[in-house]
């Protein structure tokens, strides 16, 4: 921000009393400019940088998620670092300078004679960086998707059956492979089915899960308000789920949520959870390579995908695609996930904000562990 002022010098008439009342006012006024400047700069600065830094960190997240995916297609080393801190010192400086003319007025006639002042503004950001590793960051990616976070997720999902499909591996002993390597595996399209109606119903107002009101299960599956036109729907799903019931009536039926194996007839719901890792896989073996890394062997091999992965492809180009909503260059290509690719969008929205749980919770409790702090000057 910078701020200038011209007056023009006057005659002999009074010069020195003139200049100076002029001088001091017009320095006074650019003064409250300047103090009120500082004003609009401070939350100005907040909204710019906060947003900017936010866009940033969001940018790179994911392409450091993306990124994991096509190192475990190739079978390369890979390492993941968190943003632990972002500091931003902010510091302003004002300044205001006067010239005068005093004499005859040809010393100095014609001559303007500036007045001027600025503030300056500097802001100098501190980043962070964790690097993520060790026991307690191996338990994070390998260990089940808890309950308490598969539950709101499925709850906030705008298609359950699809949550369900990528985050469960088996629902009351029904089988949900990440990948199909049997031929009856293939046939098995049972979880498929059980997806489909769970989603309907969820789409319908009809089936969420609550938190239990017994000690035995956390949460429950509650189904409720589904007749008549839902009936159906929930008789097929019960029937699938081996429950000894029927949805004869517009009662509510709840299912309590256990990870112990269903026991058939009982009123229960046992699931079992990917890994974050699970996950990768799935995403890594959804990697288009070219077929002269695979057939020459620098590319893991996998089976066919199952239900979770089998409609997505993370594409490559050799370019920098202009709709891609995260893109990584590796091996003189650019891996990304398409913009119009519905099922890949949502695979990598939610791999994505699960890693970064992960992540977060392993930096929580990794209070010992070095720090990488970079210092940018701007």
């Amino acid at each position: 921000m910078h701020h200038t002022l011209y007056i023009v010098g006057g005659g002999m008439h009074h010069a020195n009393e003139l200049t100076r009342c002029a001088l001091a006012v017009l320095v006074g006024i650019l003064l409250v400019a300047a103090t009120q400047g500082c004003a609009v700069v401070g939350p100005s600065a907040l909204s710019r940088g906060r947003a900017a830094y936010a866009e940033v960190i969001a940018e790179t997240n994911a392409e450091q998620s993306l990124g994991l995916l096509v190192r475990l297609r190739y079978g390369t080393p890979w390492s993941l670092v968190a943003v632990s801190s972002v500091t931003a010192n902010v510091r302003f400086n004002a300044n205001a300078r006067g010239e005068i003319g005093v004499g005859p007025d040809a010393s100095f006639a014609g001559a303007l004679v500036p007045l001027s002042g600025g503030v300056a503004y500097e802001e100098n950001p501190t980043i962070s960086y964790l690097p993520v590793h060790g026991d307690r960051h191996l338990r994070q990616l390998l260990s089940p998707i808890p309950t308490d976070v598969l539950v709101p997720v499925v709850n906030s999902s705008l298609d359950a059956g699809n949550s369900l499909a990528l985050l469960v591996t088996s629902m009351n002993r029904i089988p949900n492979p990440a990948f199909v390597a049997t031929p009856e595996a293939a046939q098995d399209d049972r979880f498929s089915r059980l997806a489909d109606l769970m989603g309907a119903l969820s789409r319908a107002g009809a089936l969420q899960f609550v938190e239990s009101a017994t000690k035995e299960a956390a949460f429950s599956l509650w189904i409720h308000d589904y007749a008549p036109a839902y009936q159906q729907h929930v008789n097929e799903l019960l029937a699938l789920l081996n429950v000894d019931d029927a949805a004869t009536s517009n009662e509510d039926i709840f299912l309590e949520v256990v990870s112990s194996p269903h026991s058939r007839g009982a009123r229960s719901l046992s699931i079992q959870t990917r890994s974050v890792y699970d996950l990768a896989q799935i995403g890594a073996a959804s990697v288009d390579v070219p077929e002269v890394d695979r057939s020459s062997g620098l590319t893991t091999e996998y089976p066919k995908l199952g239900l979770a992965g089998g409609k997505m492809t993370i594409r490559r180009a050799q370019e920098r695609p202009r709709d891609a909503i995260a893109a990584v260059r590796f091996r003189d290509w650019w891996y990304y996930i398409d913009g119009r690719d519905l099922h890949g969008k949502r695979f990598f929205r939610t791999f994505e904000a699960l890693l970064s749980a992960r992540l977060a919770d392993t930096v929580e409790g990794a209070r010992t562990a070095p720090v990488l702090t970079v210092p940018v000057a701007r």
